[in-house]
């Protein structure tokens, strides 16, 4: 706990890299986090709320010199809190422009408000929304699937380095960057693996993508490898789902409850994948969803696959197929889909 409030006072240093705002001036180029009575939280103006959760409320936010757009997370001071915050700035600390994380540009500590102390992330804002918006619209073709792997895998590559496992992967924490790439967003599930079986007390993360050995670890057991391969796991799982255009691990029309997805993970055979992939996506959605986590494809085994190998290097060219945009009449034009 001590370690993790000491991180609060951790200056990020920020590589000379172009800014996400290319017209403005970076207001967080190099920001610390911040002591309570910082003026950082004045700077920014709150808009508007873009989603609540258990682990708090994020609001887009305007940082009032610039005009720069921000995502603000607002969370309770507590032991939750202090471990996402940790994990953010370990991460941020190795690369702080990774091209398929989500940036963070500070940690800071409000007023005590009625009693309560706040920790606010002040993020990078992605306009686009995430993953799940996109599957609202139907499956994506296989390419798209691809580039969605490509750059998840590169953020879990970074990730599973430093230590951290994330715990969370599923559509609505995949964000969709400016040019089409994904980022890996939302910390508050994730772990940092130290090689012992200690009690950590992180957030579950959410049941439909829980891997077999988190739903049911007296059956599959357990370690600090199941961590990093429970984010393989939900990958896969994450990867029918764009094929399938709907959660793919129960029958259409049932509600992924409890019993159904302990009784289809844990218990049935393998989760089919379609008849009309290819055999590359095959292939790969089986090795992320082998039940014995000892034997589950590793990120970097996956980043050889022919499924996402041997593509264009930059995360944002090939994801330029992902995007989808809406014409004058409010269509969504779907032209930008196939290589080029």
């Amino acid at each position: 706990m001590a370690k993790l409030r000491e991180r609060r006072q951790l200056r990020l240093s920020v590589p000379a890299s172009p800014p996400p705002f290319p017209h403005l001036d970076h207001p967080f180029a190099a920001l610390p986090s911040t002591p309570p009575g910082s003026p950082v939280l004045a700077e920014l103006e709150m808009l508007s709320v873009v989603g609540r959760g258990a682990g708090g409320t994020v609001y887009r936010a305007r940082h009032r010199r610039t005009g720069a757009a921000l995502a603000v997370k607002e969370m309770r001071d507590d032991g939750a809190a202090l471990r996402e915050a940790g994990a953010h700035l370990r991460v941020a600390a190795a690369a702080p422009d990774h091209p398929s994380v989500v940036r963070l540009h500070g940690v800071c500590v409000g007023h005590p408000v009625a009693g309560n102390r706040f920790v606010y992330l002040v993020l990078e804002y992605l306009p686009e929304g995430s993953l799940s918006d996109v599957l609202v619209r139907g499956a994506l073709p296989e390419p798209a699937i691809a580039g969605v792997a490509r750059c998840v895998l590169r953020g879990l590559s970074h990730l599973h380095r430093l230590g951290v496992a994330h715990g969370d992967v599923k559509p609505s924490n995949l964000l969709v960057g400016h040019r089409g790439e994904i980022k890996i967003a939302d910390f508050g599930a994730s772990r940092v693996v130290t090689g012992r079986d200690e009690a950590h007390h992180q957030s579950p993360g959410t049941w439909a993508y829980m891997s077999p050995e988190k739903l049911h670890p007296e059956g599959f057991g357990g370690g600090g490898g199941a961590d990093f391969s429970g984010d393989v796991w939900s990958l896969g799982v994450v990867l029918l789902e764009c094929h399938a255009g709907r959660f793919p691990l129960v029958a259409a029309g049932e509600r992924p409850d409890w019993p159904a997805l302990v009784l289809a993970v844990c218990f049935a055979a393998a989760p089919e994948v379609p008849v009309a992939a290819s055999p590359e996506f095959g292939g790969f959605v089986r090795r992320c969803l082998e039940k014995d986590w000892r034997r589950r494809a590793t990120v970097e085994e996956l980043l050889g696959h022919p499924f996402v190998a041997g593509k264009p290097s930059r995360c944002a060219r090939q994801n330029e197929w992902l995007t989808t945009f809406q014409d004058k009449t409010g269509q969504v034009n779907t032209s930008i889909y196939g290589e080029e």
